[in-house]
C-alpha cells in the first residue's frame, strides 16, 4: 500500500496513527461522514462532518 521512493523504500499512503484516528472517528460518529483527502497518493486531510437528527414532533 505504498509508492516507491528514490531510496528504494516505500512511503505509506496511510500511517498506523492515521488509521487509528480514522477508527476513533468512525466509532464516535452517529450520523454523518468522514472524508479522506489524498495528494500524490498520501493522506493529507481527514474531514469529519456530523449531522444532528432532530426528532419529529
Amino acid at each position: 500500500m505504498g509508492e516507491e521512493k528514490k531510496g528504494g523504500g516505500q512511503k505509506q499512503a496511510i500511517s498506523l496513527q492515521q488509521l487509528r484516528q480514522i477508527q476513533e472517528l468512525a466509532e464516535t460518529i452517529r450520523y454523518g461522514s468522514i472524508t479522506l483527502v489524498f495528494q500524490d497518493g498520501i493522506l493529507i486531510q481527514i474531514d469529519k462532518s456530523e449531522k444532528i437528527r432532530i426528532p419529529k414532533t
